[in-house]
């Protein structure tokens, strides 16, 4: 999948906001528990529904 920059995603560690990506990398801003900013790789991650 093509993800681009403010795309709702879920990850290992939560659900988030896609910050920035970087080739394979992909840095997402999580919004669930504490707010902070991780990065993962795109086969870690996948789209919320909207």
């Amino acid at each position: 999948m093509e993800y681009q920059v403010g795309d709702a995603v879920s990850t290992p560690r939560g659900n988030g906001y896609i910050n920035d990506i970087i080739d394979d990398q992909v840095i997402v801003d999580l919004i669930d528990g504490d707010d902070h900013r991780e990065m993962f790789n795109k086969e870690d991650i996948a789209p919320l529904p909207e």
